[in-house]
């Protein structure tokens, strides 16, 4: 009864907030994969300026395993409302309101929506056919601090998302979550941790910081997973991916084609930075992701050939 009431409540204040939106003027034909968008190359562009990035308060952009719809959460006067749009017939839908939250990510086989709620839990939503369920808590295992936010999701159910210890990784075992742990030192520093995208597999991760070094007031970093589980030491994804703004709130599409994020950087849609924690959604090629893997796995070679040389030099010392 509880989980039907809060339900109700977010679907009327969602199209409540939605009825001022639907207002603006007549909405452009937009056909074809990624919204019909021509892609991108190794320099960030500004992804639908006037469509999805508006210079406002919203999170990135989430598109669906099979690429036909994507999510996204928009704020309003302190009200967050989770978008989506559908292409149809061929061509792209208006985004609509689902539900009212943000920080929306589905699952790799595209049937969970997770988001965060108003009171920063996790919640998710079940698909039915061409339904979505009423929302659902993750429970008191996940939301097991003052806030959660900004969950996303691997092929084997494992969960990442923020709380008040930071990033934090939570097993799916036999249908139940383990307790969440927070990563190592490694990833979790005295500055704060933004969101992560986890790659479906768990071979490698990015999040946004505040750790010092970097190009902007936030960063985004990139680490790899080892063999053993843990995390390699974070690379700043460098100057053609971060900014002197706020750089944040990864994804790469499922094809891995994409990589999506959300700055407050200088563009065509503002003369200067954004401020208040707004932003504009970004995409670009997944070779420059590419290029770090192979920079990581060259740095892992040299060291393994510097370590094994060394190694000799004592083995013929000791003879």
């Amino acid at each position: 009864m509880k989980h039907k009431a809060i339900f109700i409540v977010l679907v009327f204040s969602a199209l409540l907030f939605f009825k001022g939106y639907a207002q603006q003027d007549e909405f452009p034909v937009l056909k074809g994969p990624y919204l019909g968008q021509k892609p991108p190359g190794m320099t960030p562009e500004l992804y639908m300026p006037g469509v999805i990035s508006n210079c406002d308060l919203h999170s990135g952009v989430y598109f669906s395993p099979d690429g036909n719809e994507v999510f996204y959460s928009i704020s309003k006067e302190s009200q967050h409302n989770i978008m989506f749009m559908k292409e149809e017939n061929g061509r792209w839908t208006r985004p609509k309101s689902l539900c009212m939250g943000l920080a929306p990510f589905l699952s790799p086989d595209g049937k969970t929506l997770l988001f965060t709620t108003q009171n920063y839990e996790i919640w998710k939503m079940e698909r039915s056919a061409n339904n979505w369920s009423g929302p659902i808590s993750l429970g008191p295992t996940i939301n097991c601090t003052r806030s959660q936010y900004s969950s996303c999701v691997t092929d084997d159910g494992t969960l990442y998302y923020i709380n008040a210890k930071g990033i934090v990784r939570s097993a799916l075992i036999e249908g139940c979550y383990t307790e969440p742990e927070p990563l190592g030192s490694e990833i979790n520093s005295n500055n704060y941790e933004g969101p992560p995208y986890v790659a479906p597999d768990e071979s490698y991760m990015i999040f946004s910081s505040f750790r010092p070094g970097g190009y902007g007031s936030s960063d985004l970093y990139i680490s790899f997973r080892r063999d053993d589980g843990t995390w390699t030491l974070p690379k700043n994804m460098g100057p053609k991916i971060n900014s002197d703004g706020r750089d944040r709130l990864p994804f790469v599409s499922f094809d891995g084609k994409y990589f999506f994020f959300n700055s407050s950087r200088i563009s065509v849609l503002n003369t200067n930075l954004i401020r208040g924690g707004a932003g504009n959604v970004y995409w670009v090629d997944t070779k420059i992701i590419e290029n770090l893997k192979l920079k990581e796995s060259k740095y892992k070679r040299e060291k393994c050939a510097v370590f094994g040389f060394y190694s000799y030099l004592r083995r013929k010392r000791n003879v």
